[in-house]
């Protein structure tokens, strides 16, 4: 059966670098369907990521373990979707959640993975497991290969919203016309940070050159404060201080961010801010940032990628990171920055 596509909804409710990821699901959707309303249905935590995705006309949030946890709730969701009258429904994650919502919505075409019995919900389905090691922003275009739709560019886009620039400005009072470096140093487990007096000597290195930011969740407060006290207390420490539509705004004016693999590290490569990211337990061709100016810390290990899941008495994936070999490439990224337009230029700044 042949019908029109003039209203699409994306579902995707995992997490900040998994909405991200998806945006080349939304461009192909776009450039396949340039007049469609282009709608996302997201989780609370990603609802600023993906307000700024720059083909996503509406978001929709779904309060899976808060408020649409009550059925009657989940109900006024579920008939707020029916209502709009979406032609196609892409679901993006492999959990069969948001491949019930689609179809309890009568969204009468519905494309996703073959996983969790979610197919039982769907009309399109795709292959969950991929064949090939590719980075995880192709693997997302996956879902769309039962539709016949595709795109040739896999890159990550995100616009910060004014709202989040002025926020941050009035949150943060700074010299914005001075250097920044931003230091995410810890990721969603322990085996993914670097040492503590790895970070402090690079702290010290970066200071002469630009201010330096320590950026964390409120659980990771203790840790940024060591850090710091490592380091002199030269850092500024922000635990949980921001948003995260300023924090995407913070980066997006930084120079530099140095990262783990964590969600802010795709934020950077979304705004477009060069990223020297360390990578341990698990993969950066599936994971890492592909910019021509983004660099990646790792060591050869027998054991990787472990993705975090096997004890380990070593470490020895991030342990053997040279601190002299990081210092000095992030001195020289931070050298040819700083001889060229100065960002804040350019920004909401």
């Amino acid at each position: 059966m042949v019908f029109s596509i003039t209203k699409i909804l994306i579902i995707n409710l995992a997490f900040i670098g998994d909405v991200l990821l998806s945006t080349p699901v939304a461009r192909a959707l776009r450039e396949k369907y340039p007049a469609a309303q282009i709608d996302m249905l997201v989780i609370p935590l990603t609802e600023p990521i993906a307000s700024g995705n720059p083909y996503v006309d509406k978001v929709i949030v779904y309060d899976k373990r808060g408020k649409h946890k009550k059925i009657g709730e989940l109900w006024k969701l579920i008939a707020a979707v029916r209502r709009e009258k979406y032609d196609l429904a892409v679901c993006t994650n492999f959990a069969s959640r948001g491949a019930i919502l689609a179809w309890a919505a009568g969204i009468r075409k519905r494309a996703g993975y073959d996983a969790q019995h979610a197919g039982w919900f769907l009309t399109d389905t795709a292959p969950a497991k991929h064949t090939a090691l590719r980075h995880e922003a192709e693997n997302y275009l996956d879902v769309l290969k039962p539709l016949g739709i595709s795109t040739g560019d896999t890159s990550l886009a995100l616009t910060v919203r004014s709202q989040d620039a002025q926020s941050l400005r009035e949150k943060i009072q700074r010299d914005w016309r001075k250097p920044l470096v931003l230091i995410c140093p810890s990721g969603s487990y322990d085996k993914k940070s670097w040492l503590t007096e790895g970070y402090a000597a690079l702290i010290e290195s970066i200071v002469p050159l630009a201010d330096c930011y320590l950026i964390g969740g409120k659980a990771e407060q203790a840790k940024l404060d060591a850090i710091n006290a490592r380091a002199g207390n030269q850092a500024v420490v922000l635990a949980g201080t921001l948003t995260l539509g300023e924090l995407a705004a913070l980066i997006s004016v930084a120079e530099l961010l140095i990262t783990v693999d964590t969600g802010p590290m795709h934020i950077a490569c979304a705004v477009g801010t060069p990223v020297a990211a360390f990578f341990g337990p698990t993969d950066p061709r599936i994971w890492g940032p592909r910019g021509d100016r983004d660099i990646i810390f790792q060591t050869a290990v027998d054991c990787f990628p472990c993705w975090g899941r096997k004890e380990c008495s070593h470490h020895r994936c991030m342990r053997d990171i040279k601190q002299e070999e990081v210092i000095v490439a992030v001195s020289g990224m931070l050298n040819s920055i700083r001889h060229k337009e100065q960002k804040y230029e350019n920004s909401h700044f």
